[in-house]
């Protein structure tokens, strides 16, 4: 009788009051774009269009561009996107009128300190942490990473060089993953991780987690997805975009390599160019050398990081460094196996340009058909599929307004994709970029435009060049009998990768 009198009327009364609001919701998503004259594809007041965007892919956009054009709008769960592919349109949005598009979708949950990076900051903070870091990527810094950068590509190519021994099949990314892993310790964080005699290093698996657990893996992603008012919510719950375990590792990981960095002597530390050591002159102001780590709350200057600042900035740099040049050298070994007169061209071009000499900043510049190989292979697989701007007040472009509150997605792999910009767009055409300069920069964006641009994209066109010289020099990447002509399978949630892994076989030159 209480089931009767009491708390069926009160369920029964909760599930009406989650269907309101669900309707409530969902008449607004319907109205949203229809109100500014936007075209796009009706909303299921759920999901929106996150149900056939996950079932088509890639072909989505492709789809949805063709039948509405250029610009439409359409909701991913209930964050209202507006799709843009017009040049003219992105030039205002990423560099014009950049101060009113600065920021990116943020899912703010319990992530603190790894979410205080670069990557996910947003307004005066980003321009902070943006003009701090830079340095670490000027010429000068980079030409002095070189030599670690090669002697981790040494290693690559001994781990290379025993498999086309031993005959064996190799899964290009585990191989390409841990050198790109190896490079960002030498490189940023002064370190030996050894990753290329371990492909399970707790690094390597602890970034792994980071990707694996990317959106439908997560449920606080995909609730926060459908119903982005509930953000707070799932914060206070405890509820993460980063794995647990991901963020206790490296926030222990990277104070103790602040430890160790600040109880080296003041004339070694004086030799570092690392990214480790910016970030720690810039946290304590070059007058904390030697003391231990800062308290989190001390207050900072414009020109200053606090630790949990340095955490952030080292975590993205491991987590960025990794799968973005392993993603882009995987691609290029399945290129170079399936079309064996690149990969020739390729090796003539490295002997008659550098002969015998170790690549360093200056002279793979010359490596001219090289630059056209990776600019191709970035532009059929850009590793990140799409990028996205938060419209912070309403704004007319072109005759299109853009209303506040909603998000510019920028469809970076279907504009790669366009064969009104690129003919036979799935042939990879290495001779597209003989006339780079005449490419629209708005419509070729495999690192972004404008000021939020990727801040590490020269270091990882180095990175990727240095082990490609070295590589191609001892063995030959050969496809097995059930390599595919043409990859038509991907994920594309979080970066841009194949469905199934790629395995080829390497030989010996």
């Amino acid at each position: 009788m209480e089931l009767c009198g009491g708390s069926l009327p009160v369920t029964l009364g909760l599930v009406g009051g989650v269907v309101a609001l669900l309707y409530v919701l969902g008449k607004r998503r319907q109205r949203l774009f229809k109100d500014y004259g936007i075209p796009g594809p009706e909303p299921n007041i759920l999901f929106g269009s996150l149900l056939t965007l996950l079932k088509e892919g890639i072909d989505f956009e492709n789809k949805r561009g063709k039948l509405y054009g250029d610009v439409y709008g359409l909701y991913i769960g209930g964050i209202p996107m507006i799709n843009v592919a017009d040049p003219d349109i992105l030039k205002e949005i990423l560099i014009k009128d950049f101060q009113t598009f600065t920021d990116r979708l943020n899912f703010d949950l319990n992530d603190y300190p790894l979410i205080t990076n670069v990557f996910n900051a947003q307004g005066v903070t980003w321009k902070r942490l943006r003009k701090i870091i830079s340095p670490t990527f000027s010429a000068g810094k980079l030409r002095k990473m070189c030599r670690g950068l090669n002697l981790c590509a040494k290693k690559l190519t001994k781990n290379f060089v025993r498999a086309a021994e031993n005959g064996e099949v190799v899964d290009l990314k585990q191989y390409f993953g841990a050198f790109t892993m190896d490079a960002i310790g030498s490189t940023a964080f002064g370190i030996d991780i050894d990753s290329q005699n371990n492909f399970d290093n707790s690094f390597i698996r602890e970034t792994r987690k980071v990707f694996d657990n990317a959106f439908l893996a997560n449920p606080g992603l995909f609730v926060i997805t459908l119903f982005p008012e509930l953000s707070p919510l799932l914060k206070m719950f405890g509820m993460t975009a980063f794995p647990k375990t991901t963020k206790k590792f490296f926030t222990q990981a990277i104070r103790e390599m602040v430890k160790q960095r600040r109880s080296e002597p003041e004339e070694e530390r004086a030799r570092r160019v690392d990214f480790l050591e910016l970030m720690l002159n810039a946290e304590d102001d070059g007058e904390h050398h030697g003391s231990n780590v800062s308290d989190d709350t001390t207050e900072k200057s414009d020109n200053t990081l606090t630790m949990d600042e340095v955490i952030g900035q080292a975590f993205v740099f491991f987590l960025a460094g990794y799968e973005t040049t392993a993603s882009t050298l995987h691609f290029i070994g399945y290129i170079l196996a399936t079309k064996p007169d690149v990969q020739d061209r390729l090796v003539e071009e490295v002997a008659s340009v550098l002969g015998d000499k170790e690549p360093d900043y200056d002279n793979i510049h010359g490596l001219v058909y090289m630059d056209r190989v990776i600019n191709e292979t970035l532009r059929l697989y850009p590793v990140v599929p799409a990028v996205n701007r938060y419209i912070s007040k309403t704004t007319t472009i072109k005759g299109w307004t853009f209303p506040k509150g909603a998000f510019i997605n920028i469809p970076i792999v279907i504009m790669h994709r366009n064969p009104d910009i690129y003919p036979e767009p799935q042939k990879f055409k290495p001779e597209r970029f003989e006339k780079a300069s005449e490419i629209n920069p708005m419509l070729y964006q495999p690192f972004g435009q404008g000021p939020r641009q990727c801040i590490g994209m020269r270091l990882a066109l180095i990175e990727v060049k240095v082990a490609l010289v070295n590589l191609i020099r001892n063995i030959r990447f050969v496809r097995l009998e059930d390599t595919p002509d043409e990859l038509t399978e991907f994920v594309t949630t979080g970066v841009f990768a194949p469905k199934h892994p790629i395995k080829l076989r390497v030989e010996l030159r």
